[in-house]
């Protein structure tokens, strides 16, 4: 079998705590301030445009290509200044014995040397922020630090 022409992040957390709260927080502007985004825009309508900025001023914009009340939201994921279109990030919840599983899928990197940096730094990002999500809801510490970058 030959491999797909595109490469995906996949994470997936257990969480404890309550599948709604979980979304809520990957899905709302507050929550995503919580433990990710220092502002958002995210409004909560399949279509719409969003924006997050992150400490240091850099932004993403997209729009919300799909959203499951309580369940997922799908984003088009681009990158202020980079010319990769066509990428979407996927966060869902679902319940499980103790709490919630959060899964993070971020799709649609091409499998060509150019981006291989970018996916790289994908794969490393959103390991730490399922790790400082799962950190927030849980013991309600913040992970991140002015020196992360």
């Amino acid at each position: 079998m030959s491999p797909s022409k595109n490469l995906t992040v996949d994470r997936q957390f257990f969480i404890r705590a309550s599948p709604p709260t979980v979304f809520d927080a990957i899905s709302t502007p507050r929550g995503l301030a919580s433990w990710m985004v220092a502002r958002a825009e995210l409004p909560a309508k399949t279509g719409a445009r969003y924006e997050l900025e992150f400490d240091g001023g850099w932004r993403h914009r997209g729009t919300v290509q799909r959203l499951q009340a309580g369940r997922s939201i799908a984003l088009t994921w681009a990158w202020d200044g980079v010319p990769l279109k066509g990428t979407v990030l996927t966060l869902s919840v679902r319940a499980k014995k103790g709490g919630a599983l959060f899964q993070l899928a971020h799709s649609g990197f091409p499998r060509e040397k150019r981006w291989m940096d970018l996916y790289g730094v994908s794969e490393w990002g959103w390991t730490y922020y399922g790790m400082n999500l799962k950190s927030v809801l849980e013991t309600h510490h913040d992970l991140r630090s002015r020196w992360d970058g």
